[in-house]
């Protein structure tokens, strides 16, 4: 039920009575009065001295923008407060336009009315939530504008809403006055719903198609009865056709009224859909549009927008052919491109989506555009907003830090002039954070990195080398030999045979570690026969991820593209799921890629019912759920203890049945190889510390979310976490697992543990997005961690939690050549590989990716385009 601002009002007492008792404890809070910010301007403001990042008219270096009664009324340098104006010292920042996300489903108290194929009466409007704790999140990320969309169970949905991200304001605030008014279309899998025993005409893309046509057709005669009738009104004997509200709207949609936002993934399903507005003179973007790539030269010619992720993969059978180079291929065709969020709340990287653009030939202005004025265009709002200029509304965000760049944060977001967000900084990182003052673009050529020549010994020379387990040594050398790491600096020499490589410019690192991902076993999220990590069942130790890896599973080649080189890979379903796999990224075999499995058993802490939720879940419902998990608990703890006395019994010759499942426990009691507690709540991973210390396990948390709400025990315990870091792409949400939980908890948890002296190292939990693996690692330096202590969590310390640091994790004599060299930062997110050794062999930086790019950025040839081949 939503909650009413009298309700709010009614518990102001109680907020601020729990954040006095929170200021009082070591643990950081945030309620509403924290996220409420402390400066207020009326829509009166002067921002002074910043790096102003206007979009549509360039950079001004220590510019100043000038907001009065909520307008912009002047961007320039010099400017002069007028009497009573509040002054904002943006020295060392960045301001830009308030962000625009043009696909939204924040606010929003449903999302879906599948029940027809079309129900183009429904309004978005209708449900808003202004009180939705999303909205906080979304100023935190610097958006201002959202437009919230429909969702895409049916062919025509419901009507779209703009609004600002006003939180906690009243409706007629929230809702942008005057945007166009929009509707949802949906294309592919969704509307027709595979694998749902769908009873629904449609079930088929065939049928998707027929619904628009029908309806289009049902709508010409709804108006052509309406137009006859207007011109007879006159006559009391001539009654007007029957009202019918949907008609009504599939009407304005023909007449112009209402815009298309169009939900789509295939090209071919595209191409139908623009050729369909193009005859039915609708006004169309393309919502997701993941293969636009593919029809780019026509979308541009065409008129017509896409908005679409920067990245997001394989998390279902249509997406197989998305890719990180669309938005740069559709921008290079001409196509108005941006990137959108497609969340209900959390906090998003959407700077950091649309910046990856740059990796592949974007201009910084262009990836900026994406976020800002493009999306305005899409929603038909950039006459109000998108760029920073006179008589535009004074939606403003400033920056620590580029806002394309990996190490930036929004901390402060104004709406109409008013502040609506303001960084706290409740784990007091920013003194020690990271933030970067510039972004570049890169040359993107996938033909440029040539394989070296195939040899058995290789010398990296005149790179600056990060050894990790030392200090950097710049101007230096790395030889690789059968396999190994033969030497380090100065003692490096080449011998016969060796091939030279110049590394002058490039940094080279010692390969990345994914703590914990589904690569491998996971291939295609909604194909449940590509998918081979979770199995029924709630006790099977017995099972091994190693004899089920594909190691020609196409996630592979894509880690290996940003610089992973070794993955565990883990099971998952039950409580005791089975035994993960530790692999590199490249191989022959499922032997040839075993590092050294078992990583680990992975278990999965029974958890029961949130207590911060007690007051708002029925009583008698809630006991249940406790019972519940007593019962789990007890279940939980009779497995570990029954498989002690089996050990113990075996030990000393008794005669007892085989249990493989029993048996497969043994290494874990006995120490001898880790236990994997998944545990993210502070309950769940005392609980798994509680079990460790009562079996004498070998102890790892894996995922942690709320590791920095217990870092003492852990510490005590002397246990590490393998980190879930904060996702660096759309459409992942990033919010803590708590209400009351700061905005920055996911992105602190690294520096509050490192600081604790607990040694982590870095898990994506995936297996689509498993690529973007040192992006979220780098996220966390602007909250607070090191670069150099971000590059160890990712390769020395994440070996040493998996017991394989004499093998790999640092670039030390003797250990495997799993090797990456770069042409700048690997955590920011315009590097680039330029060479990649696994196992000392040189592999190629190819993948999917790199395929589909040779052969559709073709298209952008013009006498390849002609024909529309």
């Amino acid at each position: 039920m939503r909650r009413t601002h009298a309700t709010f009002s009614a518990v102001g007492a109680l907020l601020a009575a729990f954040a006095s008792v929170a200021t009082a404890q070591t643990t950081p809070t945030e309620v509403a009065a924290d996220r409420h910010p402390t400066f207020h301007t009326n829509g009166d403001v002067l921002i002074k001295n910043g790096r102003v990042l206007t979009v549509t008219q360039g950079t001004i270096e220590g510019g100043d923008v000038l907001i009065l009664k909520g307008k912009i009324v002047q961007v320039g340098k010099g400017l002069k407060a007028p009497d009573g104006i509040k002054v904002i010292d943006a020295t060392g920042k960045f301001v830009t336009p308030g962000i625009v996300d043009a696909h939204s489903h924040r606010a929003s108290d449903d999302t879906n009315e599948g029940a027809d194929a079309i129900t183009a009466e429904v309004r978005i409007q209708d449900i808003l939530n202004p009180d939705s704790l999303s909205l906080y999140y979304a100023v935190a990320s610097g958006m201002t504008t959202s437009m919230v969309l429909h969702g895409s169970a049916n062919p025509i949905g419901g009507q779209c809403q703009v609004i600002k991200n006003k939180w906690e304001r009243p409706i007629r605030e929230i809702v942008f006055d005057g945007a166009p008014r929009m509707v949802k279309f949906a294309l592919g899998e969704n509307p027709k719903r595979p694998g749902q025993n769908n009873q629904r005409f449609p079930a088929s893309r065939t049928g998707v198609e027929a619904v628009y046509r029908r309806a289009f057709a049902d709508a010409r005669d709804y108006m052509r009865a309406w137009d006859a009738y207007e011109k007879q009104k006159s006559d009391p004997k001539v009654a007007p056709p029957r009202k019918d509200l949907r008609l009504d709207a599939l009407a304005d949609i023909l007449r112009g009224r209402i815009w298309v936002q169009c939900h789509s993934y295939r090209q071919d399903e595209m191409l139908m859909m623009a050729r369909l507005s193009q005859e039915f003179q609708f006004h169309l973007c393309l919502q997701h549009a993941l293969e636009s790539y593919k029809i780019a030269p026509e979308l541009a010619k065409a008129h017509i927008p896409v908005s679409m992720f920067g990245d997001g993969f394989t998390y279902k059978l249509e997406v197989i052919d998305s890719m990180p180079m669309a938005t740069a291929i559709c921008d290079k065709a001409g196509v108005i491109v941006s990137v959108n969020t497609d969340t209900e709340s959390g906090t998003v990287p959407i700077t950091q989506d649309a910046a990856k653009a740059m990796r592949y030939g974007i201009s910084a202005d262009h990836a900026l555009r994406m976020v800002t004025i493009n999306p305005a265009m899409e929603i038909g709002v950039d006459k109000r907003v998108g760029s920073l200029e006179a008589g535009k509304d004074g939606d403003v965000a400033i920056w620590q830090g580029h806002p394309l760049s990996n190490y930036t944060k929004c901390v402060m977001t104004f709406i109409d002039g008013e502040v609506f967000f303001e960084r706290r900084d409740a784990f007091k990182v920013d003194g020690h954070s990271m933030a970067s003052s510039a972004v570049s673009m890169m040359p993107f050529d996938p033909d440029r990195n040539r394989l070296p020549k195939l040899s058995t010994s290789y010398l990296i020379e005149g790179a600056t080398v990060h050894p990790v387990s030392g200090p950097d040594l710049p101007n230096s050398k790395v030889l690789i030999r059968d396999g190994l790491i033969a030497a380090v600096g100065d003692g490096a020499t080449a011998g016969p045979g060796t091939v030279l490589i110049d590394g002058k410019g490039l940094h080279v690192y010692p390969g990345f570690i994914d703590g914990g991902c589904k690569a491998g076993i996971d291939e295609i999220g909604e194909v449940s026969a590509s998918q081979d990590s979770t199995e029924n069942g709630e006790y099977k130790p017995d099972l091994m991820a190693i004899h089920s890896l594909n190691p020609d599973n196409i996630h592979f080649p894509k880690q290996r593209y940003n610089g992973v080189t070794t993955v565990v890979t883990n099971l998952a379903g039950g409580v005791v799921a089975g035994q993960a796999a530790v692999v590199d990224t490249i191989g022959m075999t499922t032997e040839g890629i075993d590092l050294a499995s078992p990583a680990g058993l992975d278990v999965y802490v029974p958890v029961g019912p949130d207590p911060r939720f007690k007051d708002f879940i029925p009583a008698e419902q809630y006991a249940q759920m406790e019972s519940g998990l007593a019962d789990r608990t007890k279940v939980f703890e009779a497995f570990f203890e029954s498989a002690k006395r089996y050990g113990e019994a075996k030990a000393a010759g008794e005669d007892v049945a085989t249990d493989v499942k029993l048996d497969a426990m043994q290494p874990y009691l006995k120490g001898n190889k880790p236990v994997i507690f998944h545990a993210d709540t502070a309950a769940s991973i005392r609980k798994s510390l509680s079990m460790a210390k009562k079996f004498g396990l070998k102890a790892i948390i894996a995922g942690g979310a709320e590791a920095w709400q217990v870092v003492k025990q852990l510490k005590e315990a002397n246990v590490p976490v393998l980190f879930k870091g904060p996702s660096d792409a759309c459409p992942d949400e990033i919010a803590p697992p708590g209400e009351y939980d700061p905005y920055d908890a996911p992105y602190t948890t690294p520096s509050v543990l490192h600081d604790s002296g607990i040694r982590f190292g870095f898990m994506t939990d995936s297996f689509d997005m498993a690529m973007n693996l040192p992006f979220n690692a780098g996220r966390t330096c602007a909250f607070g961690l090191s670069h150099s202590d971000a590059i160890k969590a990712l390769t020395l310390d994440a070996a040493k939690i998996l017991g394989i640091d004499s093998r790999v994790g640092s670039l030390e004599r003797g250990k495997i050549a799993n090797v990456i060299v770069t042409d700048g930062d690997p955590l920011e997110l315009t590097s680039q590989l330029r060479y990649l050794f696994v196992k000392g062999k040189p592999v190629a930086l190819e993948s999917r990716y790199t395929d589909l790019y040779r052969k559709y950025s073709a298209r952008l040839n013009p006498s390849v385009t002609a024909d529309r081949r």
